[in-house]
């Protein structure tokens, strides 16, 4: 009886979900490795509070391919956080190490949306980032204007 709790709690947990990073086609895991994570957190410094439903969406960039004319595969890693809850916006981004270059520059791109789709927050630099480093990139969002 005891072993048929057991399995039915363990089999409950894992249909949970998790308000976590929402993966952009094209950035699936394609092996059983574990990923590499970029830590970072976002804020503003308007005093405004979003509405629930909020979006944060950030994109690892790949400095040198940006600056390349035309260059689509800029983008190392995306992911999207969903019903975000008021600044500060912590968020960790997983990404495949084997796209990160010996010596590469990265940069951090973020955007925040309301409920409804619309640009609220972005950032306006490029945010530097070193990939594989233990630190938690904290930027600044600024207001997009509408």
């Amino acid at each position: 009886m005891r072993l048929a709790v057991l399995v039915a709690t363990a089999a409950l947990a894992a249909c949970q979900s998790v308000n976590g990073p929402e993966h952009r086609a094209g950035n699936a895991p394609t092996s059983v490795v574990p990923q590499a994570t970029v830590h970072g957190r976002a804020t503003y410094l308007e005093r405004i509070l979003l509405a629930p439903g909020a979006t944060l969406d950030v994109q690892l960039i790949d400095d040198a391919l940006a600056d390349a004319s035309g260059a689509a595969n800029a983008t190392v890693a995306s992911a999207r956080w969903n019903d975000l809850h008021g600044p500060p916006y912590e968020f960790a981004l997983p990404y495949d190490a084997a796209r990160i270059a010996t010596g590469g520059h990265y940069s951090l791109r973020a955007t925040l949306r309301d409920a409804d789709g619309h640009l609220e927050f972005a950032t306006d630099r490029r945010i530097a980032v070193v990939p594989g480093a233990d630190e938690v990139v904290e930027f600044r969002l600024v207001k997009a204007s509408n």
